[in-house]
Formats: C-alpha cells, structure tokens, sequence
C-alpha cells in the first residue's frame, strides 16, 4: 500500500520544468505614453525593478507555446505599494499590486484593420504577441499583495483592459522578505508568453522588487 500512495504521490508533481531566464536583453519592455517607466536592471541572475509612481510591464515571449499547469516565482522586496486611508488594494485610487505576472493564452481573436487604427499601443503589442496566422484569447494574471492590505475582490475582469485581463489574486507579499508564489492552475492553459506588471503609478508608490528565478511546469 505504501508503495501505491508513493506512486501516486510522484504522479501528482510537475514531471518537466520550464525556467524562464531573467536575463533584461531577453525581455521586452512596454510603456505607456502618461506613464513614467520603471527602472530594470541586471543584478547577476536575477532582475531588479526600481518603482517611482511608474510603470512598465515586462514581457517574455516563449519559443513555442507551452502547456502550463504550475507556475513558480521567487524574489524579495524592498518596499511595497503604499495604499491610501480608505481604500482598499485593487480599487480605483489604489490600483498598484507589488507583482502581477501573467499568462497570455492562445487564442483566435485578432485585431482587424480598423482596430489596429484605434487601439491603444498596449492592445496592439499584447496581439502581436501570437504567432502569425493565430490570436490570443486573454491575459490569466496571479496577483501578489500587499501581506497587511485588504481587498474588495478575489478575482476580477480589469475594468479598463476589455475583458483581455482576467486577475486572480493568489497570495502576498510582506516588505524586506523572501516571496515564494507557487500555483496550479485550474485547468492547464496554452501559454504563448509571460506579462509582468510591477506598478506603483496609481499610489505614487516607490519600492524595488527583485526577481530571482521563474519557472513554468
């Protein structure tokens, strides 16, 4: 008997992981036209984002898409957003989480011609993200927190993203402390990039976040 609950011990981990390098040259960097970008920069294996009310999302596009199921991410942080009397994380006027990552999902909405007249630069590069021929179906985000916030939500559409950001928050992050953010998916999704967000220009919120390894199983 032991060796059958062994077994299916074993069957229930990830049998593959993906690590995702965090080299800055690997990684592109979107801004936003009323938005001062954060500052990246390379410290050995790892990246550091310095926060001054801005923001800039990070993306890594995978060589092919990828079946996820698990996702794996280790840092520390120095500081957190600072969220105002009254307000709760999340909500409008305290609109900065420490560390979104996302996964874009293959899908087949694309961007038609008169879209691409219209949309906002963000939209646009979100969509070329996809391999040619395909589209993108939403962006599934994992929200860490503020350790001592409170949140009117669990999970939410973002309210100005069109139905393409979908936010779950997962866990928490306490200030001047290791964080660990391990989490199975409901279901397995096909991955065909990652999109980190690390804001902190609806608080006007200056901290550092420091990533040290990503993996996806």
């Amino acid at each position: 008997m032991m060796k059958l609950i062994i077994s299916l011990a074993l069957l229930s981990q990830p049998t593959w992981a993906l690590d995702i390098p965090l080299q800055l040259d690997q990684w592109q960097t979107l801004t936003y036209k009323s938005i001062p970008p954060n500052t990246t920069t390379q410290l050995e294996d790892s990246l550091v984002i310095d926060v001054s009310a801005s923001a800039s999302p990070l993306i890594y596009v995978l060589d092919s898409t990828q079946t996820i199921k698990y996702i794996t991410v280790t840092g520390n942080a120095k500081g957190l957003p600072a969220i105002p009397n009254g307000l709760k994380q999340g909500d409008k006027g305290a609109d900065d989480f420490p560390f979104r990552i996302g996964l874009v999902l293959a899908g087949d909405q694309t961007l038609g011609f008169a879209q691409k007249l219209i949309a906002a630069d963000w939209i646009k590069t979100l969509f070329k993200l996809a391999p040619k021929g395909s589209g993108i179906d939403h962006v599934k985000f994992l929200n860490l927190k503020n350790s001592d916030a409170s949140t009117s939500w669990q999970s939410r559409s973002h309210p100005s993203s069109k139905g393409l950001f979908q936010e779950t928050i997962v866990g928490s992050i306490e200030d001047k402390q290791t964080f660990n953010l391990n989490h199975q998916l409901d279901e397995a999704a096909e991955v065909i990039a990652l999109w980190i967000s690390i804001d902190g220009d609806d608080t006007n919120s200056t901290y550092q976040l420091i990533l040290n390894s990503i993996s996806l199983n």
